[in-house]
């Protein structure tokens, strides 16, 4: 009796679980992305603060950028960068941050378009060619 209790509870919990575990998370759009953004420069600015405090609507942008900050160093088996991108040493995540609000600010891209990434790479680009 236990034993069917016990198996009963289970399958009423996994019946349960199938909507909520079949949501997709939505990815985040260039607008959405931007907006983030513009919350890190509000509190980045011109400070030379060495911490900051990040405000919860731009941690999206901060995580965001920080695995693309981490990408960017990635070379390939020649020394090339994969990205296509040469931040300098000195570069901080927050200037990542700047050259993408500053781009978008720049391009006022009013597209169908929303996937964030190809904006992302071609302001970094702009701010980080590997051309010298």
């Amino acid at each position: 009796m236990r034993r069917a209790v016990t198996y009963l509870l289970a399958m009423t919990f996994a019946a349960a679980s199938i909507p909520v575990l079949s949501e997709r998370a939505a990815a985040m759009t260039r607008d959405e992305l931007l907006q983030s953004c513009t919350a890190v420069t509000s509190v980045t600015g011109s400070s030379g603060r060495s911490s900051l405090e990040i405000p919860a609507g731009g941690l999206p942008c901060w995580y965001y950028m920080a695995a693309v900050q981490n990408m960017s160093v990635i070379v390939d088996q020649h020394g090339g960068h994969v990205l296509g991108l040469c931040p300098p040493p000195s570069s901080s995540l927050a200037d990542y941050v700047q050259a993408f609000v500053q781009y978008e600010r720049q391009q006022k891209k009013k597209t169908d378009d929303n996937n964030p990434a190809p904006d992302v790479l071609m302001s970094l680009a702009k701010s980080f060619s590997c051309r010298e």
